[in-house]
């Protein structure tokens, strides 16, 4: 089965947002319009600290004879919030890896 672009990426979205749940204390929002600066917010209630991300799904190109990450940029409200950019990367369905610039 076939899973199309946008439903890759609500789908890359929830897992990473329970991949926040996973850790005490931590309270994940969701944007559920899907148009603001960022996707998910992380509250970590021990600390107070707030986190926001923006959720891409890990994509390679051959560069230079090696396979390279696409880098996704932000855009302008997105940089004046410090919103961070987390990668989703999957192997056979099963997300494996999360990065976080």
């Amino acid at each position: 089965m076939v899973i199309g672009k946008q439903q890759k990426g609500i789908r890359n979205e929830l897992l990473a947002a329970i991949k926040f749940l996973d850790k005490p204390f931590n309270h994940v929002y969701y944007d559920l319009g899907g148009k603001g600066p960022c996707d998910l917010v992380v509250i970590n209630s021990a600390d107070g600290t707030v986190d926001l991300y923006d959720v891409k799904t890990h994509s390679e190109r051959m560069q230079k004879g090696k396979m390279r990450r696409i880098n996704r940029t932000k855009n302008k409200s997105a940089k004046n919030l410090d919103v961070k950019i987390l990668y989703v990367k999957q192997v056979s369905e099963i997300p494996i890896q999360c990065s976080i610039e």
